[in-house]
């Protein structure tokens, strides 16, 4: 008879309180597991669960446990593909520590090459260290690899356009954002607006 350790079975119900809008019980189960597991616990699920640990603390604001969730999950596997993107767009999202979120960033687009999320968040982080010649590529390779379906990353695009003075795509991208939107980029409407304005002036 397999009985499962305590952090297997506090990894799927931390997961279920997550998917039912419960995540300060998330929390609670994630903690608990960690806590009690046992001295042979996967390093894979530990780092794991300190993932999914981060991620319920950004969903609730809470970034510097967020931060430290992720490190401690890179602390049992430091090439946490999910955990390294995760980190670094947040920090991106937070304008500092650019240099540690590039060299995460690419640690997952080696890992990914064609992974559209993955490319988003280093084009990303390219842009917001004032490289967008640099960033273009990606975002051309993320369009080639299911980026067009994603608000967020045609929005990318089309500022990284923009900022290289290629207007026309930029306006092409944000529309297309804009079709895609759904709640996603709350000021997507204002900020192509205020785009528009600028360059007309």
């Amino acid at each position: 008879l397999y009985i499962p350790e305590m952090l297997e079975l506090s990894y799927y119900k931390g997961l279920s309180c997550y998917l039912l809008g419960k995540p300060e019980e998330s929390i609670a189960a994630y903690k608990k597991g960690l806590e009690l597991r046992s001295e042979d616990a996967s390093m894979d699920l530990v780092s794991n669960v300190y993932n999914l640990l981060g991620d319920t603390y950004h969903e609730l604001n809470m970034n510097k446990e967020c931060m430290q969730a992720y490190d401690s999950a890179l602390v049992y596997n430091p090439s946490n593909i999910a955990v390294l993107n995760n980190y670094a767009y947040y920090l991106s999202m937070e304008g500092k520590n650019l240099k540690k979120a590039y060299n995460m960033s690419r640690k997952t687009i080696e890992a990914e090459p064609n992974n559209s999320t993955y490319l988003d968040t280093f084009g990303w982080i390219l842009f917001l260290q004032r490289k967008p010649d640099q960033a273009k590529p990606y975002f051309k390779q993320a369009m080639l690899y299911g980026g067009k379906d994603s608000p967020v990353i045609l929005d990318h695009y089309a500022e990284v356009l923009y900022a290289l003075k290629e207007y026309d795509m930029a306006f092409v991208y944000w529309n297309l954002a804009r079709q895609k939107n759904a709640g996603d980029i709350p000021d997507l409407d204002e900020r192509i607006e205020a785009r528009k304005k600028a360059i007309n002036r």
